[in-house]
């Protein structure tokens, strides 16, 4: 009997290389994110420093150029953080595109490898099916030789 072969192989092996592609996306995705998360925290904790310092300034003595220049600051810095948080939100959009994108091929994948796992269920059927009836050839010849 022929060796198996898989019909869809060639379809298989893209499934595959299209699966690694989207893993390697969503790790992109992933890193992005925490690289954007990072910056916003880094934002946020810059935004929290010039409160604390304005606050410092007000109960402190009066200076007004310094409260003036803080306001400033903080309102410049939030500014920055409100772009940092966009940021954050288009790289979790990204992630969850990647994640169904990777999602979707693994399913791809999964399917054909399934279809190849029940071909060579069957393929291994007829194998078993050939062999036995050579097996009960050769015990019929040698049954009807010796009598």
């Amino acid at each position: 009997m022929h060796k198996f072969r898989f019909k869809l192989e060639g379809v298989l092996s893209v499934k595959m290389r299209l699966e690694e592609q989207a893993k390697a996306a969503f790790a992109s995705a992933m890193q992005t994110l925490n690289a954007c998360e990072q910056k916003r925290d880094e934002a946020a904790a810059r935004v929290r420093a010039y409160e604390q310092k304005l606050e410092e300034l007000v109960n402190g003595i009066l200076n007004i150029t310094e409260i003036t220049v803080c306001k400033d600051a903080i309102r410049i810095v939030r500014e920055d953080l409100v772009e940092k948080e966009n940021a954050v939100k288009r790289a979790q959009n990204r992630v969850e595109m990647c994640r169904k994108n990777l999602s979707n091929a693994i399913m791809e994948r999964k399917t054909i490898e399934k279809l190849k796992e029940k071909e060579f269920e069957e393929y291994i059927k007829e194998y078993n099916d050939e062999e036995r009836k050579q097996i009960d050839e050769l015990v019929s010849y040698r049954h009807n030789a010796g009598v």
